[in-house]
């Protein structure tokens, strides 16, 4: 979401303004019906957040969490990661051409490493059951000299401002041992970075890199007839593009 710099001291009550007009009240189409309630999210890899620009990691401007519970307690960000904050503080420079160079170096980790798969220590816990606890399953598998390699390789690979599963929760053995190395990195990219839907500065909603919805549309196909997109605003919505969230 992108909202005017003015927005700062009250980005609360600037997401409300905003997302007026798409709450679910059956008044239009459904697809205008798009939220019962909203918290502001993000603030790290893995629920989504914005990556920062190195040197700003602790400006008291960038957006904080909130508890979905507790709209008011803010939580801390992951160093390197917030919910959001002044376009000029974030880093939008990670991208799937990057990811995939990024796999294709980690996929370089080992052709057919001679390892047994995850997959092996899986169904000695079923066999063995509790002379064989489930929780040793990862940690053998992982300590064998060339997995552990392997593992070592991709950590050292510049990652960091990609969704935490990016380069995570694979076996080497299978997915890159007997895997075509193509295969491997068109799985990995498309784990690298989360889909965001988008309600732009004019009040366009764009879900899951679909088509944009216009907030003073009653539905899809005005939309498209009234050729909204180059001209339409809405008096609800942010005028200028210097925050997101």
């Amino acid at each position: 979401m992108c909202l005017p710099g003015a927005a700062a001291d009250r980005v609360d009550e600037a997401i409300a303004d905003a997302m007026a007009p798409f709450e679910m009240d059956g008044t239009r189409e459904w697809q205008l019906d798009i939220w019962d309630s909203w918290y502001i999210t993000g603030g790290g890899a893995m629920s989504g957040g914005f990556n920062v620009l190195p040197g700003h990691e602790r400006d008291p401007r960038l957006i904080r969490s909130r508890r979905w519970d507790r709209k008011s307690e803010r939580l801390p960000n992951d160093f390197g990661w917030c919910a959001g904050g002044p376009r000029e503080l974030l880093d939008f420079s990670a991208s799937h051409e990057e990811a995939r160079r990024l796999a294709a170096v980690a996929g370089t980790g080992g052709r057919t490493p001679p390892a047994d798969p995850w997959q092996v220590y899986h169904d000695r816990a079923e066999a063995e059951f509790r002379a064989y606890n489930h929780r040793q399953v990862s940690a053998d598998h992982r300590v064998q000299p060339l997995v552990k390699s392997f593992d070592a390789h991709v950590r050292a690979l510049p990652k960091e401002r990609y969704w935490y599963r990016f380069l995570n929760f694979f076996d080497p053995v299978v997915d890159v041992g007997r895997t075509e190395r193509e295969t491997f990195v068109e799985q990995q990219v498309a784990s690298s970075l989360r889909t965001r839907n988008v309600l732009t500065r004019n009040c366009w909603w764009y879900e899951d890199g679909g088509p944009g919805i216009h907030g003073e549309c009653h539905g899809p196909a005005v939309c498209r007839r009234s050729g909204r997109a180059s001209t339409a605003t809405c008096g609800t919505c942010p005028g200028t593009r210097s925050w997101s969230t």
